[in-house]
């Protein structure tokens, strides 16, 4: 998952994940995400175009809540082509690209 390619992106992956809702305690649906990224901060997103070599990106603060995944044993990832952003339990996973994953 945390592989990155020789232009120094995240590599897409399919994945297998359960659900789980944590306020009633109960297990939900399988969701299958055939191509999928970890979500990493880019230090320029816009690194193919040619406004990104003539402008130099303004380091700016963020202030966001830590959101503490080690400690909470999640994930971001980005489910492509939608774009969207799930969070997954890295415990709920199946399978990744295929193989089992046996914890």
């Amino acid at each position: 998952m945390k592989t990155l390619g020789p232009d120094g992106r995240a590599v897409p992956f399919s994945i297998k994940v359960r659900t789980f809702q944590r306020n009633s305690k109960t297990g939900g649906s399988i969701r299958q995400y055939e191509k999928a990224k970890m979500v990493m901060a880019e230090e320029n997103p816009h690194v193919d175009s040619i406004r990104s070599l003539q402008t130099v990106n303004k380091p700016r603060p963020i202030m966001r809540k830590n959101p503490n995944h080690y400690e909470n044993k999640t994930r971001n990832i980005k489910v492509l082509p939608q774009g969207d952003i799930k969070r997954i339990n890295i415990r709920f996973i199946i399978e990744l690209n295929g193989q089992k994953v046996i914890y």
